[in-house]
């Protein structure tokens, strides 16, 4: 029987939380209502896996089939029909494959949401929404407002990762030229300047890296292998990621432009969820668990806590020092015009273009600083390499 993680109020107003078990979703949250706790969020607790394989549908696959899917609703082809086209449509067989089985569930007369969520190959938020949309009769609303939510978080993606590519490449030719100029270069003078006496202190440091290099290269690599399998091993660790997720957020320039991306997916996440009509603590606790860094969630956990509570959103985000002024003005100014939907996706737009100005500005100012790295690298080992040589031409003439 499956377990689940709930949490909730109780009828003294506590927040309480634990495992429960139970055969379904339905009869879990029964069960926490014969307990008299009003639930906030219920997970279905999983075993964790030592590797886990990534789900073949990813953002992109996930907004072509929501805008596949709403296409074909709002013009009045059925649900079979629509998975038939998609089916036919598809060119990757693995993709075709779950495309397969979810038509075959659907045509047993299961539900989309529920023959989604077994092929395991759908981001889970995605199941969720589209369970919601069945259950209000908006399933077409839903699709085509998750299109969107997709489409904006894959271009944002692309822009950082377009961003990434040259720097990476200069990070990859500095290390590149480093170990060129001590494997090939280096060892060709080493005779030479080992027999000189009172070499600069430049020539004397290259000799000794050289050396490091040529003699203790089996526990240098030793080294760093075993620093990326410790890294690998921990990158899941929750202390590990508690600690990263704090750091990034406060280096310079890189933590300012990680807090816009983080409010402009906060926002515009809450904004879609609202617009499709999904009750605030649902499209707040959704909206938690897409941020991806756990310093914000633990915020935005206790923001949400405050909003039961009876706080205004609004208050509650500015308690916990979780965005920026602007942000806490404009929703403001939506909770009281009852319209808080159409302005977080105001605050999402802004944010939008914030994102795409700092990352212009952090690309900017990377990018001549690895220049500099490398030149000064290649500066220091032509300087050790020709100043004994241009002493021994001297001292020849």
């Amino acid at each position: 029987m499956p377990s689940y993680r709930y949490k909730g109020w109780n009828e003294k107003r506590n927040m309480v939380k634990g495992v429960l078990s139970a055969p379904d979703t339905a009869s879990a949250f029964d069960n926490l209502r014969a307990l008299s706790i009003t639930p906030v969020s219920l997970d279905e607790k999983k075993e964790k896996k030592l590797i886990t394989r990534r789900k073949l549908i990813r953002e992109q696959d996930a907004a072509d089939f929501c805008g596949h899917m709403a296409m074909m609703l709002q013009s009045g082809v059925n649900v079979v029909l629509s998975l038939e086209i998609l089916e036919e449509q598809a060119k990757d067989p693995k993709k075709k494959k779950v495309f397969t089985a979810l038509l075959e569930q659907v045509k047993r007369g299961e539900a989309i949401s529920a023959s989604m969520e077994e092929t395991g190959e759908f981001p889970d938020l995605l199941v969720d929404m589209v369970r919601i949309g069945e259950s209000t009769g908006d399933l077409d609303g839903i699709f085509s407002n998750m299109e969107e939510f997709y489409q904006k978080d894959v271009a944002v993606r692309s822009k950082v990762r377009a961003a990434s590519v040259y720097p990476k490449i200069l990070i990859f030719a500095t290390f590149a030229t480093l170990l060129f100029f001590m494997y090939f270069i280096v060892p060709a003078f080493k005779d030479l300047f080992e027999s000189m006496e009172n070499l600069p202190l430049p020539t004397r440091i290259l000799l000794n890296l050289a050396g490091l290099f040529e003699n203790h290269w089996p526990v240098m690599l030793i080294g760093i292998s075993a620093a990326v399998i410790a890294l690998i091993l921990t990158r899941d660790s929750l202390k590990v990621r508690d600690i990263r997720d704090s750091l990034s957020l406060r280096v310079p320039l890189m933590g300012e432009f990680r807090r816009q991306v983080i409010i402009s997916r906060v926002t515009r996440s809450l904004g879609v969820f609202l617009k499709s009509g999904i009750p605030l603590f649902t499209a707040l606790n959704a909206t938690k668990d897409i941020i991806r860094n756990r310093y914000v969630e633990a915020g935005f956990e206790k923001a949400i806590v405050r909003i039961m509570s009876g706080t205004s959103m609004s208050e509650a985000f500015e308690a916990e020092d979780l965005f920026e002024p602007m942000v806490y003005s404009l929703m403001r100014v939506g909770q009281e015009t009852g319209r808080l939907d159409e302005m977080l996706y105001k605050v999402a737009a802004a944010y939008d273009r914030k994102v795409e100005q700092s990352l212009a500005r952090l690309t900017a100012r990377i990018e001549p600083l690895l220049i500099l790295i490398i030149g000064g690298i290649v500066g220091f080992i032509i300087i050790a390499i020709a100043v004994p040589i241009l002493t021994i031409s001297q001292n020849i003439g």
